[in-house]
């Protein structure tokens, strides 16, 4: 598999996030709420939302750009089929690169039982 985020995996439009946090199912893992919602196209796509709450710009875009790692690398994990939002609470400012990749893990795991 590629290391590459292209733009057809990521969400982009505005809609698209509203949708998956309107009719999404939700799952908290530390710092972090994922939303996931069936994609109408059946393609897995992801999108990170830091609001202003998490810090200034500098410290939004720091842990975007670790999350944006984090589930680049768990790919394979994404769920089949469904558009997955990840919401970055205010504690992920505070919390490590490793304490961020545990609740990755644990999240993506989390959606995985609740979608059995």
């Amino acid at each position: 598999m590629s290391e590459a985020f292209p733009r057809e995996v990521r969400l982009l439009r505005r809609r698209d996030f509203l949708e998956v946090q309107e009719r999404g199912k939700k799952v908290t893992a530390g710092p972090l709420v994922g939303l996931v919602v069936a994609s109408p196209d059946g393609k897995s796509r992801l999108g990170l939302t830091v609001s202003s709450k998490v810090g200034t710009a500098v410290v939004r875009n720091a842990v975007r750009r670790r999350l944006r790692e984090l589930f680049r690398k768990r790919r394979d994990r994404w769920p089949g089929g469904m558009h997955l939002v990840v919401v970055a609470r205010p504690s992920a400012r505070e919390a490590s690169f490793a304490a961020l990749e545990r609740a990755a893990d644990a999240l993506l795991t989390a959606l995985e039982k609740s979608l059995r």
